[in-house]
């Protein structure tokens, strides 16, 4: 058995156990990594779409109360583009707007008490099913965390042990 040094002279294998001038341990480890690396930025990428998903939800929340109010305040009618509310961002959004832009327009502009409640149903069913995908993501981000915590351990194990070896061999 001999000792093998990859370019940078660093030990890369020993004797039989080195594929392509790589220790099987050390390439085990580095594929471990990979998987890792793939894991953390599904994870990322799925905190992203959360976070959108949060604001889609906080921006349904406010529209629904700016529609409790106008309900409130209506007698014959109201017109949905005078409405507006401050959305997740703060800036001014017309309820109009935000229905027609969430598959909740009306065909109305001037809505009464009941198509004010109609209205906010709707927007309830869009807060649920935002509400249900949103606990959804963050099931499969609890299962990218996994996979980066177990595939980062096993780099490590894997890391350790081929160290282990090596000292084994070196200490005799």
């Amino acid at each position: 058995m001999s000792i093998q040094f990859d370019k940078t002279n660093g030990l890369s294998g020993i004797g039989g156990d080195v594929v392509g001038g790589k220790s099987l341990s050390r390439m085990f480890a580095e594929l471990q990594m990979m998987a890792s690396d793939n894991a953390k930025t599904k994870a990322t990428d799925l905190m992203d779409t959360i976070k959108t998903k949060q604001t889609r939800l906080k921006d349904a929340y406010a529209c629904k109360k700016a529609l409790q109010s106008a309900k409130d305040r209506a007698t014959y009618g109201i017109y949905t583009y005078r409405e507006s509310y401050k959305d997740a961002r703060g800036n001014a959004m017309s309820l109009n707007k935000w229905m027609e832009n969430n598959g909740v327009a009306n065909p109305k502009s001037k809505l009464s008490k009941d198509d004010i409640k109609a209205a906010i149903a709707r927007i309830d069913t869009h807060i649920e099913s935002l509400g249900t995908d949103t606990q959804t993501q963050m099931i499969r981000l609890q299962d990218f965390m996994g996979q980066y915590n177990n595939f980062l351990q096993g780099a490590h194990k894997s890391i350790g042990d081929g160290k282990q070896t090596l000292n084994a061999i070196l200490s005799r």
